[in-house]
């Protein structure tokens, strides 16, 4: 369910699927039978992916190995379809006929079904056993306000947007994303990385769906004198994992998918604007005793991403005027940064949904700006609109800046640092949490309590990311410097000197993930990410 007021819309369903397959969520037994081991992770896991893990001193288990292929062609053996497996939860969303789903069930490898039940079925029943100058001052327009509750005017001030933080989105889809002007930017300089569906009746991520282009519009967007988003130079991963036609417990599934999608690309931010509470089949609804963090697949999802080292930040629902009024899931999960809706004044939005989690902690966790949000939509208009849909990315990019700004420091440490430049830090409720988040108090609370070196950044490292091959341009506010290239293992990989305030060079055949540029000139060291493609 997207997180806002209302929609209407119109759909002409066409699956690809028969009418007598449906879709099940089955687990299995072990991990056995695996040609993946865990003394050689670089096989299953993205030097990105490494690389955070060492960052947070997240260790790689058994939950990180793929599912068994083996044990997969044992299940496609009986005439199943494998839509995608599930490595975290050690299982496999498939499609199949409900006469044949017991030829799956007798297998060996099989542990049997996450929900005794077709996971998308809503019938009773039927239980089967450009290049842009980063130190110009952006022409925000009607965005101004949005921005400055965060103190991103300032954040942008110093130099940064996001660039060489990698942010994946779970949503409905981004339709016209990759053709409106708003985002013209993000295609042109290359920086959406990767895209994933797992709507089987879905060929493209842009053809459908357009609350994910208003959701990224919001982090993305860059159309001077109308609207900026929070980190227009981060880089982005997009999957849609909501089908918009229907509500379906399926969907949980497919958020799990994109959760481990988004960890194998070594993502450092997941934002995701979809909450579950209630489905077209009410046997399969949620109660807000399940709101505990630990009970839904949705959101076991968010806090295994939040423990693989991923900050996660989540939508806090709409259903604050409403007779449910609580969050929704996947919004009541641990170690996640639960986000709720304020207006230009910093007042609670009424449809922004409340807490605490069944367990009694803090939720949401932080507010930002919900209500008559600046957004753009899918026919290449910037306009407003409401919901929590809105704030959690808003959040999201002020995360990205946090990352760009203190790349090697943990993501719950960046967490925690959001949560305490709370405005209402010391006099948090189940509200608005604790309150609106700043970036240079944030910053100062990096700066402060672990020790990092000054958030302000006066050397530009363009474009970021960048491909081999390809010009990077640097500029220092000193004529020497002393750099050294450093990859995810904490290895010094390449060093030069530069002599000039200005200088470009050309990159050799580097592996593709995040390094870091350490310059070195007098007595100032800065260290700055650079994602290479």
């Amino acid at each position: 369910m997207f997180q806002r007021i209302t929609i209407f819309l119109i759909f002409s369903l066409c699956s690809s699927l028969h009418a007598q397959t449906y879709r099940y969520l089955i687990l299995f037994k072990d991990k056995a039978s695996n040609t993946y081991s865990l003394n050689k992770p670089e096989a299953f896991l993205s030097s990105k992916s490494l690389e955070r893990r060492t960052k947070n001193l997240v260790a790689i288990t058994q939950q990180d190995l793929p599912v068994s292929e083996t044990y997969l062609n044992q299940v496609r053996a009986t005439g199943a379809r494998i839509l995608f497996p599930l490595k975290w939860i050690n299982g496999a969303l498939i499609a199949q006929k409900p006469s044949e789903i017991k030829k799956t069930l007798a297998l060996n490898s099989v542990k049997g079904l996450y929900w005794n039940f077709p996971a998308d079925s809503s019938q009773a029943n039927q239980i089967q056993s450009g290049s842009l100058s980063t130190n110009a001052s952006p022409d925000y327009g009607n965005s101004i306000t949005q921005i400055t509750q965060l103190g991103i005017d300032q954040m942008h001030a110093k130099g940064v947007t996001g660039a060489g933080t990698l942010i994946t989105l779970l949503d409905d889809g981004y339709k016209n994303a990759n053709t409106v002007p708003y985002l013209q930017n993000l295609f042109t300089d290359k920086r959406v990385i990767a895209t994933l569906s797992t709507d089987p009746s879905q060929s493209s991520v842009y053809n459908a769906g357009g609350h994910g282009t208003n959701v990224l519009s919001t982090i993305a967007g860059y159309e001077s004198g109308k609207l900026i988003g929070t980190a227009f130079k981060a880089s982005f991963a997009l999957a849609q994992t909501e089908e918009s036609y229907h509500e379906l417990i399926v969907e949980e599934a497919n958020w799990l998918r994109g959760a481990e999608w988004a960890d194998s690309l070594g993502t450092d931010i997941l934002s995701s604007s979809l909450g579950y509470s209630t489905f077209d089949n009410p046997q399969h609804n949620h109660s807000y005793s399940d709101l505990n963090g630990k009970s839904t697949l949705v959101s076991k999802a968010a806090a295994w991403a939040a423990s693989k080292g991923i900050l996660c930040t989540i939508s806090a629902g709409n259903e604050g005027s409403n007779s449910w009024k609580f969050i929704t899931a996947p919004a009541d999960a641990d170690s996640i940064l639960t986000v709720g809706s304020v207006n230009a004044l910093g007042t609670l939005s009424t449809f922004s949904s409340t807490g605490p989690s069944f367990d009694g902690r803090v939720k949401p966790d932080v507010v930002a700006m919900g209500s008559s949000t600046s957004v753009g939509f899918i026919d290449g208009t910037i306009g407003t609109s409401n919901g929590t849909s809105f704030s959690a990315p808003l959040i999201a990019g002020l995360a990205a800046g946090l990352v760009q700004t203190f790349p090697r420091h943990k993501a719950q440490q960046i967490r925690q640092a959001i949560l305490k430049s709370g405005s209402q830090f010391k006099a948090s409720d189940m509200l608005r949490g604790f309150g609106i988040p700043n970036y240079d108090k944030a910053s100062e609370l990096m700066e402060l309590i672990l020790g990092n070196e000054p958030s302000s950044s006066n050397i530009s490292v363009f474009p970021n990311p960048v491909s081999p091959g390809s010009p990077l341009h640097i500029n220092m506010p000193f004529e020497k410097a002393a750099v050294d290239v450093i990859n995810s293992a904490g290895e010094i990989v390449h060093s030069f000197q530069l002599d000039e305030s200005e200088s470009s060079i050309y990159l050799g055949p580097f592996v593709s993930g995040k390094y870091y540029f350490r310059f070195t000139a007098e007595s100032t060291v800065q260290t700055i990410p650079v994602l290479i493609l």
